[in-house]
């Protein structure tokens, strides 16, 4: 039986190569845990002591909380912690998880917020064919009936956006997993506690949108069990990887940190780089003049076509044919209004027709009318016309075809 949980999913999503060393080959390393998730782990302690003394009656003061984090902390503390922020130290980060406790306590006494049904608290989701879901819910709550609450801590520093929110998978997995355990509900609100800022984010999920979740959950599962090559895939989290060691797109980088200076210039595998940056940058000088005098050309040659009303302009043994149109156009992934989009495209089950929302499969599929209606009305206000224009060179046509 396979058995997936979020952290799996994201972790090839991060990078395979990493996911290949944690869940296929189970290599082992031995690695200090980062500050950062120590703190998080013990932050988490904290607020589960709490709502335990919350769940049988009482109201902890903010010193009760903060005495069950020092505990945890000394406790749990075996051996050293890996600080990639050299600018930080292990009391820093334990001063934020302390600040974090405070403004929480100070928020929410007496924390009457309803019914804590659980803590910690596990799931399985069957999804059939052998595949199971699983997760913890940090904290699960019922303020009223048939309303139920996930509570999450976070104690990143990264505050996301309200749409980033609403598309945030992880929220998917907890609406789905308490909507299979309490089918009657008729809400299911996700509570995000981003504890550094002092901020509650929360939002919701339709059955449609859990329904539309657990399709893509099951076809990134297959894609993964069918995947055959795991390459690495860097990025600013590789420094918090447990893997950073044994990684061969950082190995190189290892080798020669570790030489002197005068040895390192000499280092074989730096010179040859160097002199590739070399030749690159002459290439790039040369190709950079040749585009910028192809660019004016092109305008001109536009500029021209307009102006007598030609779609096609003749030379010796080309011919430059110009095309103007308007095109629809989505958001990409730096505007704000990409993350709702995301999720409507996965309310409507359309995520696996556009390949992880291609959206040039998007934008053809709504120009050419091949969107049901009620689709082509939802969507259609993400999009917005943009001029494409064209010159396409080719052979010039024998005069016969004219």
């Amino acid at each position: 039986m396979a058995r997936y949980s979020y952290s799996r999913l994201n972790s090839y999503r991060t990078c395979p190569l990493q996911y290949r060393f944690r869940y296929i080959d189970k290599t082992p390393v031995e690695v200090a845990p980062s500050i950062e998730a120590f703190m998080g782990s013990r932050v988490h302690d904290a607020m589960e002591w709490l709502y335990k003394q919350v769940a049988g009656g009482r109201a902890p003061t903010a010193d009760e909380v903060l005495a069950v984090y020092s505990e945890r902390w000394e406790a749990k503390r075996a051996g050293g912690l890996r600080i990639v922020n050299e600018h930080l130290d292990e009391a820093a980060y334990r001063d934020a998880g302390r600040h974090c406790i405070e403004r929480y306590v100070d928020r929410h006494a007496p924390f009457h917020e309803g019914i804590v049904l659980g803590l910690e608290e596990s799931f399985q989701i069957p999804l059939g064919d052998g595949l199971v879901l699983n997760g913890v819910i940090d904290r699960l709550m019922k303020p009223e009936d048939n309303v139920y609450e996930v509570h999450d801590y976070k104690t990143s520093q990264h505050l996301p956006t309200p749409e980033q929110a609403q598309a945030d998978e992880q929220g998917g997995w907890y609406a789905l997993a308490v909507r299979r355990r309490f089918p009657q509900a008729r809400e299911v609100r996700l509570v995000w506690h981003y504890l550094r800022h002092d901020e509650d984010l929360a939002t919701t999920r339709t059955p449609e949108e859990a329904e539309a979740l657990e399709k893509d959950i099951v076809r990134r599962v297959r894609a993964i069990e069918a995947a055959t090559d795991f390459p690495a895939q860097e990025s600013r989290l590789c420094a918090w990887c447990d893997y950073l060691s044994i990684c061969p797109a950082k190995g190189h980088r290892r080798a020669v940190e570790a030489l002197p200076p005068n040895e390192y210039l000499h280092e074989p595998g730096v010179v040859l780089v160097n002199r590739l940056a070399e030749l690159r940058a002459l290439l790039k000088t040369a190709t950079d003049g040749l585009e910028s005098e192809i660019a004016q050309v092109e305008e001109a040659l536009l500029a021209y076509a307009r102006e007598h009303g030609y779609s096609v302009i003749v030379g010796d043994e080309r011919e430059a044919a110009i095309s103007e149109i308007e095109i629809l156009a989505f958001p990409r992934k730096d505007d704000p209004q990409r993350a709702p989009l995301e999720s409507l495209v996965r309310q409507l089950g359309l995520w696996d027709d556009v390949s992880d929302l291609n959206l040039n499969k998007l934008e053809k599929a709504l120009d050419r009318e091949g969107l049901p209606p009620d689709a082509r009305a939802k969507l259609a206000p993400f999009a917005s016309a943009e001029p494409r224009i064209t010159i396409r060179l080719r052979k010039k046509r024998d005069t016969a075809d004219r």
